[in-house]
């Protein structure tokens, strides 16, 4: 009987150790197949591509020279750490890591043809008041002659007029307006250059935590909490933008990043608005039958139930979408501040900026899902507080 049970143990075990290494092959064949993929298709490829067109003096800009006429320029070409949508590859040049992104494709064109048959493209002059009308009507920012010169660079080859729809794409891209509107704000990566549709902008040291089910055993609540006293103060910034502020409508811990001079900014702008503007989007008429069907991602939208249409600005902002998305998260991703360690004090706090509806004292008028500057600042204070005692203690 001790045989058989000792025979079926190590029959047991064997099997055991047969799918762990089984296991390990196939978790580090995905991961090589997937840095492969990603090298060849994403970076390779595109790189490839890229220096064919600007060969072909279809692209133009700065970083087409960079990248294609000095091979020794980049090295270290790798895939992007995370947000592959936005991020082709990344490549070192003087020990400073570049991300490579490309804009978003459009369905508009710049050009018409001819009674000819010919391609015609506006002129420089009117594409400068194109690209200016642009701007003023999406981003409520004015810019002069001069800036909007500067803006477009003067990269565009009079003979080779194509390149204009490549800049048009740049433009309609937000986020490399974002980044280069706000460029002296530095609440987006800084654009270092273009080519075509590809623009190179500064990398981020993503903020890591381990946001999993682990962090409810709080191994490392204190660095969690300055992680959020961070990236609310980054908060705080963007309703400080002028002529108006900018609501943050998707809002994730893995797109926060700290620059080499250790300024916190979020990898992308895609669903980043001008004020103004995403309450045209909120209110646009579209039909609903309930609140949420006028929603835009995680910014909340109002719905006439009369007239079963969206017509009702934003009625939440960033500082509810960060307590909810941020500070509490949820599911298989907690937020920074789901955790046993948390006092129930400050819980209590994040729970009423989630849910600022239940008080006047707690939201902003015309806007009850808002969480007004007294409940932000009292949840600020509040965990600038926790910091401090738990600074104290380390020292002691």
């Amino acid at each position: 009987m001790l045989n058989a049970f000792r025979r079926k143990f190590r029959i047991a075990f064997q099997r055991t150790v047969v799918l762990a290494v089984m296991a390990a092959i196939f978790v580090l064949g995905y991961s090589y197949i997937n840095l492969e993929f990603c090298y060849k298709i994403m970076s390779q490829n595109s790189l490839t591509y890229m220096c064919k067109k600007y060969k072909n003096l279809e692209y133009s800009g700065s970083l087409c020279e960079e990248l294609c006429t000095n091979e020794d320029s980049f090295r270290d070409f790798k895939c992007p750490q995370n947000e592959m949508r936005t991020t082709v590859f990344t490549a070192e040049k003087n020990g400073d890591v570049y991300a490579i992104k490309l804009s978003r494709h459009i369905k508009d064109d710049l050009s018409w043809t001819n009674s000819l048959g010919n391609q015609v493209y506006p002129k420089i002059e009117n594409f400068h008041r194109i690209v200016k009308m642009h701007i003023t009507l999406s981003y409520n920012v004015t810019l002069d002659d001069n800036m909007i010169r500067a803006l477009v660079n003067q990269e565009i080859d009079k003979n080779n007029p194509q390149q204009m729809f490549n800049f048009w794409r740049l433009f309609k891209d937000n986020n490399y307006m974002m980044s280069k509107l706000f460029d002296e704000e530095n609440l987006f990566p800084t654009i270092l250059g273009s080519c075509g549709p590809y623009y190179a902008t500064e990398n981020l040291n993503i903020l890591k935590t381990d946001q999993s089910l682990l962090q409810y055993l709080s191994f490392d609540w204190h660095k969690r909490l300055k992680f959020a006293l961070s990236i609310m103060e980054y908060i705080f910034r963007l309703d400080e933008i002028k002529p108006e502020p900018l609501k943050m409508c998707k809002m994730k811990l893995n797109l926060f990043g700290l620059t080499s001079d250790k300024r916190i900014k979020y990898q992308s702008a895609e669903y980043v608005q001008v004020e103004s503007q995403l309450d045209r989007h909120l209110s646009n008429g579209q039909n609903c039958e309930e609140d949420s069907d006028c929603n835009w991602h995680s910014c909340m939208g109002l719905c006439d139930h009369k007239k079963s249409q969206c017509i009702g600005i934003q009625q939440n902002n960033n500082m509810q979408i960060f307590c909810d998305h941020i500070l509490r998260g949820g599911g298989l991703f907690p937020g920074l501040l789901a955790s046993a360690k948390t006092p129930k004090t400050l819980m209590k706090l994040v729970k009423n900026c989630i849910d600022p509806s239940k008080s006047p004292n707690y939201h902003l008028p015309e806007r009850p899902h808002a969480a007004n500057t007294e409940l932000a600042l009292r949840l600020y204070n509040e965990m600038k507080r926790l910091q401090k005692a738990a600074s104290n203690r380390d020292r002691t």
